[in-house]
């Protein structure tokens, strides 16, 4: 299959297909626009105001809310060290 390549400029939108139907991508920073994240707070599975953004803070899986939620606690985590 040859490369396919599409240049959009600014006035214009490409649709494009995907399992789940056709998203129209454009050039603008459209957030209502699903492939369009400019920052990790801007996607809609991604809590970082509940516990806030804090320096050193990780993303981790919460199944009762089903975001990842920005943390410095890590309290639902197996660490196994080996043995000594």
């Amino acid at each position: 299959m040859a490369d396919v390549i599409a240049v959009v400029s600014p006035d214009e939108a490409l649709t494009v297909a995907v399992s789940e139907g056709t998203y129209t991508l454009n050039t603008s920073t459209n957030l209502n626009n699903p492939a369009v994240v400019e920052s990790l707070t801007d996607a809609a599975d991604v809590d970082v105001i509940t516990n806030g953004k804090v320096n050193g803070s990780i993303l981790v899986y919460r199944t009762t809310t089903s975001k990842w939620t920005a943390t410095t606690v890590l309290d639902a985590q197996d660490v196994t060290g080996g043995q000594y």
